[in-house]
C-alpha cells in the first residue's frame, strides 16, 4: 500500500503530462517514471497502466476541443483508419524487434524536424494549399506514424502534429484537436490489448488518470486561448527534449 503523498505525486505527474500531451506530446516521459519508481511497476506493466491515463486525458481534451467547435471530425475520420492499420503493423514488429534498435534513429528525426520547423514555421502556422490536394500523402504519413506508435509510441502527439503539417491547415489549434481524437482511438485499441494480457494495474492507473483528465482539459483550454504560435513554440521545445531523450537513454 502506497503512502498518501505518493498518490499526490502520481496525480501531479498525471496533471503535468496531460497538459504536455494535449498541447504537443511526450507526457509519458513524466508518467512512466512515476509508475515505475513510485509504484514499483516493471516497464511492461507500467507501459500498459500508462495507457489508461493517456486514454482519459485524450478523451477529456477531445471533448473540450469539440465543445469549443475546434474539432474537424470528418478530417479526423479520414486519418484514423491508416493510423490504426499502421499501429497493427508496428505492434507486430515490436514483438520481433527490440525498440532500442530504433529509438536513437527516431530521436535524430525529432531533432532534425525541430530544425526544419524553425526554418519554415509557416508549415504549421499558415495555410498554404487546400487540404484535398494532399490528403493522400497525409494518409501515407499517418500509416507510417501508426507503425511508429505501435512499435515505440514515445512522442506520438508530436508526430501526429507533424503529419497534420502536410495538410497545410495553418491552424495548430484545429490540428491539435484532431491529434487528440486520433490519439484517443489509437490508445483505446492499445489499452484493450494490454488489458487482455493482464498488463494494467488499475489503482495507480486510475489515480494518475485523474490528474491526466484535469491536465487534458487545462491543456486544451490553453491551446485554444493562446493560439497556434504559442503551441508551435511549445511543440519545438518538446521535440528537442524528446529527441535528446531517445538518443541519450540516461537523460
Amino acid at each position: 500500500m502506497l503512502e498518501w503523498y505518493w498518490y499526490v505525486l502520481l496525480i501531479l505527474a498525471g496533471f503535468l503530462a496531460g497538459i504536455v500531451n494535449t498541447i504537443a506530446g511526450g507526457g509519458s516521459f513524466l508518467t512512466l517514471p512515476a509508475l515505475m519508481f513510485i509504484c514499483g511497476l516493471d516497464p511492461r506493466l507500467a507501459n500498459g497502466t500508462n495507457r489508461v491515463a493517456i486514454l482519459f486525458s485524450s478523451l477529456a481534451a477531445t471533448l473540450t476541443f469539440r465543445k469549443h467547435d475546434k474539432l474537424d471530425s470528418q478530417l479526423a475520420a479520414r486519418l484514423i483508419a491508416p493510423t490504426l492499420i499502421g499501429v497493427l503493423a508496428g505492434a507486430i514488429l515490436a514483438v520481433k524487434l527490440p525498440s532500442e534498435t530504433f529509438e536513437p534513429v527516431f530521436g535524430g528525426v525529432f531533432l532534425l524536424m525541430s530544425v526544419f520547423l524553425l526554418l519554415n514555421p509557416r508549415r504549421l502556422t499558415e495555410r498554404q494549399k487546400p487540404e484535398q490536394e494532399k490528403i493522400w500523402l497525409a494518409a501515407i504519413a499517418f500509416f507510417g506514424i501508426g507503425v511508429y506508435v505501435g512499435f515505440i509510441q514515445a512522442g506520438m502527439g508530436i508526430l501526429l502534429l507533424l503529419g497534420m503539417s502536410l495538410l497545410d491547415t495553418g491552424d495548430l489549434v484545429a490540428s491539435n484537436a484532431i491529434k487528440n481524437l486520433i490519439g484517443f482511438v489509437v490508445t483505446l485499441a492499445a489499452t484493450l490489448v494490454f488489458v487482455y494480457n493482464g498488463l494494467v494495474d488499475w489503482i495507480p492507473g486510475l489515480v494518475i488518470a485523474s490528474g491526466n483528465i484535469v491536465g487534458g482539459i487545462v491543456g486544451a483550454k490553453l491551446a485554444i486561448a493562446k493560439g497556434s504560435k504559442w503551441i508551435f513554440a511549445f511543440l519545438v521545445i518538446v521535440m528537442v527534449l524528446t529527441g535528446i531523450k531517445l538518443i541519450f537513454k540516461p537523460f
